[in-house]
Formats: structure tokens, C-alpha cells, sequence
């Protein structure tokens, strides 16, 4: 009996198996699943101090808009370390939707404000929406639609 030629046979047999069960690659879980390229990130640029956290959220309705970030659709934190910093939103779905972020400098997990309501710390939104003097700002002028794949959202510190 030819051992070599048994050896080879195995591992052959060996090799056919271990590729059954090996998980699919990557890329193939991408091309059965469309939802997986759906990412949404929002670039967000005009850091002035590289400090804190970025606090990121993703509103898919005007309830809470912009300061509320506990009531929007998607939320992320970010450690800014640059003066930029990139919030990502995987696996997003189709639809109308407005950014907001803050840049949480003391650490408190909020968007701090004086008494009359102004933010004290860094902010931004989608749409490049100026600063108003009176109000938070509107849903309306900061919404876009996403249709899916790749999308970066720029979005502009506003220094108060």
C-alpha cells in the first residue's frame, strides 16, 4: 500500500471539507446584504481644541432636533483627537434624516447652555445651516435624503 498516495488523498479531502465550513468572505456578505454599504458619516470640521468628546446623532424627525440627542433615530460618541473628526453610521436606511453634533468639552454627556438657552459649547448641523440668534435650528432647513451607499454629511463648528 502507497501511504504518500493516502496522505495526499486526505489532505486533500481534508482541505474540500475545511473549505465547506469555512464562513464566507467578507466581501461576499456584502454583496448578499445592500444594507451593509449603507453608511452615513458626518465630517465634521472647525475643531478648535483637541479635547473631548464629539457627540454625533442622526434625527429622522423634528422631534428633539437639534439639542434632544436622546430622541434621535441614531447616536455615536467620538474621542476628538484631530481637528477633524469622522462619526460613521453603518448599516443606515433610506430616508429623510438631519445631523447634529456637539463637541461635549467638560465631559457631562450634554450640550451645555446659558440661561437663555445658547449653547456654550461648540455645535453644528447638517445643511449648513447658519446660526440663528433666537431658537434652536430647524429641522427643515437641515434635513437630506439618503438613498444608500457611501455618503459624507460636512458639517462646520459653530463657535458661539
Amino acid at each position: 500500500m502507497d501511504w504518500t498516495k493516502l496522505a495526499g488523498a486526505g489532505l486533500v479531502a481534508s482541505l474540500l471539507v475545511g473549505s465547506w465550513a469555512m464562513p464566507p468572505s467578507l466581501e461576499a456578505q456584502v454583496d448578499n446584504d445592500p444594507a451593509a454599504k449603507n453608511t452615513v458619516t458626518l465630517e465634521i470640521t472647525g475643531i478648535k481644541e483637541e479635547k473631548g468628546r464629539m457627540a454625533c446623532a442622526l434625527f429622522w424627525q423634528n422631534k428633539g432636533f437639534p439639542r434632544k440627542h436622546r430622541r434621535a433615530l441614531r447616536r455615536s460618541w467620538v474621542d476628538v483627537k484631530a481637528d477633524t473628526v469622522r462619526c460613521v453610521f453603518k448599516r443606515t436606511g433610506l430616508g429623510e434624516y438631519a445631523a447634529s453634533v456637539f463637541l461635549d468639552k467638560n465631559g457631562n454627556g450634554k450640550l451645555d447652555t446659558n440661561t437663555i438657552g445658547s449653547p456654550k459649547e461648540p455645535w453644528g448641523v447638517s445643511g449648513e445651516v447658519k446660526a440663528k440668534r433666537q431658537g434652536p435650528e430647524a429641522y427643515k432647513d437641515a434635513k437630506f435624503n439618503y438613498q444608500g451607499g457611501p455618503v459624507t454629511i460636512p458639517i462646520e463648528l459653530v463657535y458661539d
